[in-house]
């Protein structure tokens, strides 16, 4: 599940769309621009007559980080060839990059191309991205870092042919892969449809179909699928799911669509899309308090805060099998994730208007806090009296 939420980031968040890369094995590798050496910067920066790994990613790219152990152990593994290089590149600023370095140790060559023209010269149209090229410049192989293998490499420097990866395309027709492309295909033909100007359809999702989870509010447009309603209420209602209560009965997970092209703001939206949720499911509302504990969410040094260095850049978050990643986030949506992996009511009372960078660990609450206070905020836990968004069968007495 991680690893396909991981996949849905991409079609959503990422400034990108997968598609078919015009440079193809056996063209001539373009240039190879560098604007930085972050980590790990060789003496020899000349790379000519060199095996290259060039590696594209970026801080707040889930999957990106995932792969950075396996690239790791490649690296080490190659370690003593003083013509293979591997070169870790992303677009972003030493400033914001140099925060992640301190949590995840890369043992590649940690490089930046402000200009993004190494992108465009590979034209690279989604991260993680890698290319395999030969000591005399020439591409090899193109695919992604999990894909990479040892055999891949001996053959790339013994001069030996590479496979493509069109084998890794080969699914069954029942697999996670089929269920996951038919979804998205659904989804994003839903929303580029200029013919349908208002939608709202709520279905059972298929058993096959439990795999994938997304949603996205933007300009009238709202996809959840394969949520069960705790999820869905807690993500319209922009609260965590411990304050969300549902009736035992609602046990499926459901594929929910709205498209809604008039003009009116967010909040307009998601009164309507709630309201015709509710009568989809023949449900009602109401707001219980109850006094209970909480943890207040405060700055407790505001110099180790780690605000985003470009508040106009995309807002991105996410997770992968150790951590969560928030760039340039909301502190609303670290409270919102954060309370529902750990099964807690977090309440923000920090008044920071700013968005943050911050990576955290999938640990113990502890780990949380700790991650927490380095970055310059303090979890209080107190009793108070908070909301809990109440939903019951109208059916029912």
């Amino acid at each position: 599940m991680k690893s396909l939420y991981s996949i849905l980031l991409l079609i959503f968040l990422i400034p990108y769309s997968y598609a078919q890369n015009s440079i193809k094995v056996g063209d001539k590798a373009p240039k190879i621009n560098v604007t930085d050496y972050l980590l790990n910067s060789p003496k020899d920066k000349n790379f000519e007559n060199k095996f290259i790994v060039l590696e594209f990613w970026a801080t707040w790219c889930a999957p990106c980080l995932s792969a950075v152990p396996h690239l790791n152990d490649l690296q080490s593994k190659y370690k003593d060839r003083n013509d293979l290089v591997f070169l870790s590149l992303t677009y972003e600023k030493p400033e914001k990059v140099k925060r992640t370095l301190e949590k995840v140790k890369f043992n590649t060559i940690v490089i930046s191309d402000q200009t993004k023209q190494t992108e465009s010269n590979f034209n690279v149209k989604g991260i993680p991205h890698t290319v395999l090229i030969d000591n005399r410049g020439i591409i090899k192989w193109i695919g992604t870092p999990m894909e990479l293998t040892a055999s891949l490499l001996d053959n790339l420097l013994a001069g030996q042919p590479i496979s493509s990866n069109v084998i890794v395309e080969k699914v069954e027709e029942n697999s996670e892969k089929v269920s996951i492309k038919k979804n998205v295909e659904v989804a994003m033909g839903f929303l580029k449809d200029s013919n349908n100007h208002y939608t709202f359809s709520l279905s059972k999702a298929l058993e096959n179909d439990d795999i994938m989870s997304i949603d996205a509010l933007f300009k009238g447009k709202y996809l959840d699928l394969n949520s069960d309603v705790k999820s869905m209420f807690s993500k319209i209602n922009k609260i965590p799911e411990s304050q969300i209560i549902v009736p035992k009965e609602l046990k499926s997970n459901y594929n929910l669509f709205y498209k809604n092209l008039n003009e009116m703001d967010l909040q307009a939206h998601g009164n309507i899309l709630k309201n015709n949720l509710l009568t989809a499911l023949n449900l009602y509302e109401t707001i219980q308090t109850k006094k209970v504990d909480v943890y207040l969410f405060k700055v407790n040094d505001s110099k180790k805060i780690p605000v985003s260095i470009d508040q106009n850049e995309e807002n991105h978050s996410g997770s992968n099998e150790t951590h969560f990643i928030f760039s340039n986030a909301k502190v609303e949506t670290l409270i919102t994730d954060m309370s529902d992996f750990y099964n807690v009511i977090l309440l923000d009372e920090s008044n920071l208007k700013q968005n943050i960078d911050l990576l955290v660990k999938k640990g113990s609450f502890d780990d949380f806090e700790k991650d927490l206070l380095e970055s310059g905020f303090i979890l209080e836990k107190v009793s108070k009296e908070v909301d809990f968004y109440s939903y019951s069968l109208k059916n029912k007495s």
